[in-house]
């Protein structure tokens, strides 16, 4: 048998490093119409971004409807500055003109051209009462508490127990959210009620801070708009009620406490969290078989009273046994 030798140079090699190096990089060219995805209402204004991974001079839109039909054409607007490195160029489409209802795209013909996916024109119950609809259903499926709305994403009630739920210190954490030691209720010791409220950003958490802005917003959005959001299939009063009333049972007036924060998201060994297992929320309240109904309670953390400098914390792991 022979074996043959690979006689490739180690000089060979390096300038073939050396050539690879030096060719500059390839970059390739790449423009996006980004539009409303929910659509715009006839009579309202109507704006779409270009942006580019260059500079557009001269380059013109068009906005065709279903048949291809040009509706209106011309020059992009001006460039509104970067998006970010990759698209440093934006520049506004203005269409505010096209105004019959139907389907529409915009395309842009220039150095670097460009198309959006398609969107609809409409009256503003037609475009918006489908998104308000659906907001509404996640908010009800974001119920906690013995109060919840069935669905065939929820087929109980979760965290019953917070109607009793135990106040503790807040733990000094890492920088992971990671704390030592175990959870050390308040002194005296502290029940209050906490059951209601929304989950929060996918998890089952509950804070006052994100809960306040968005029961704000949709307040105002029943004030400001009750065609569309205080009647008919996107009513949100009755939930703008649940999350008022759960608002009230995180304010102590008596002693001018204001509790934060139900559940607690990073455990440790002694204490299992809400991030740390995957479970529906009613099992939370027999998560893991604890019998004491001091374990089946979401901790809750507070503010501190005015008249103290203790950080305290209502604070629910998933089970502390």
């Amino acid at each position: 048998m022979k074996v043959f030798r690979n006689r490739t140079s180690l000089t060979y090699i390096l300038k073939l490093l050396a050539f690879t190096i030096l060719i500059p990089s390839i970059s390739f060219a790449a423009a996006f119409v980004r539009v409303n995805q929910v659509g715009y209402p006839a009579n309202g204004s109507k704006r779409a971004y270009l942006m580019a991974s260059g500079v557009e001079t001269g380059a013109t839109f068009a906005v065709k409807n279903s048949g291809g039909t040009t509706l209106l054409s011309g020059p992009i607007g001006a460039n509104l500055g970067s998006w970010s490195n990759s698209y440093p160029d934006v520049y506004a489409l203005d269409f505010s003109t096209v105004t019959a209802a139907g389907t529409y795209t915009i395309t842009v013909s220039g150095p670097i051209a460009a198309s959006s996916p398609t969107f609809k024109i409409d009256s503003a119950a037609n475009v918006y009462s489908t998104p308000l609809s659906n907001s509404l259903f996640f908010y009800q499926n974001e119920r906690d508490g013995p109060n919840f709305i069935a669905s065939p994403l929820r087929t109980a009630a979760g965290h019953v127990n917070d109607q009793s739920a135990t106040v503790y210190i807040t733990p000094s954490t890492n920088n992971n959210g990671r704390f030592s030691g175990d959870l050390k209720p308040v002194s005296p010791a502290t029940v209050i009620d906490a059951s209601g409220g929304w989950w929060d950003a996918g998890d089952y958490l509950k804070f006052v801070q994100t809960t306040s802005y968005t029961l704000g917003v949709l307040l105002i959005g029943a004030r400001d708009f009750p065609n569309q959001m205080g009647a008919g299939s996107s009513d949100f009063t009755a939930e703008g009620k649940f999350g008022l009333d759960w608002m009230q049972h995180m304010w102590d007036d008596n002693n001018k406490v204001l509790y934060y924060q139900v559940g607690i998201g990073n455990g440790n060994s002694q204490t299992v969290s809400d991030h740390d297992i995957w479970r529906l929320p009613q099992a939370d309240d027999t998560y893991g078989g604890c019998t004491s109904p001091a374990t089946r309670r979401m901790p809750i953390s507070a503010c501190s009273p005015p008249s103290t400098s203790s950080t305290l914390q209502i604070q629910r792991p998933a089970a502390i046994c």
